[in-house]
């Protein structure tokens, strides 16, 4: 099953035990430093999901992270190509993109640019514990 062809988190998360997910970030090219982080635990299931559904997701997830199911890791690079382009080319990603490009340029606008980073949500012991799923190293995504 790819992620793509998945209509529910948890039902991935139980057949996985951990899954991709995306924060959109805003830059600053004037200061490596400067990050912002515009939408954070972003699952995409199809390139034109609406600020709605990913909206709507990124609660579900946080719900399952506050009874300690699951946790979202940013520092680990997880990132196949065919993923981030979906990630990239979303309406979603392209709406922000567009938005730090109109601000470039001008004074006081610090964030001129747009960027996806990949992280990922694993299961907890708790989690795994509840959901009947193995150690993540022993499924594959």
């Amino acid at each position: 099953m790819k992620i793509h062809e998945i209509r529910e988190v948890p039902r991935y998360l139980r057949q996985r035990a951990r899954m991709p997910v995306a924060r959109f970030e805003l830059v600053s090219s004037l200061d490596d430093g400067l990050v912002s982080v515009a939408l954070d635990d972003v699952v995409l299931l199809d390139p034109e999901d609406t600020m709605e559904e990913v909206k709507d997701r990124a609660a579900q997830l946080a719900r399952f992270r506050e009874k300690g199911l699951l946790t979202t890791r940013y520092d680990l690079h997880y990132a196949s190509s065919g993923l981030l382009e979906l990630y990239e080319d979303s309406n979603l990603f392209n709406e922000l993109w567009v938005l730090s490009q109109q601000g470039r340029g001008k004074e006081g606008f610090l964030f001129d640019h747009a960027q996806v980073r990949m992280g990922l949500i694993v299961l907890t012991q708790k989690g795994r514990e509840l959901f009947g799923v193995p150690e993540p190293g022993s499924i594959p995504f």
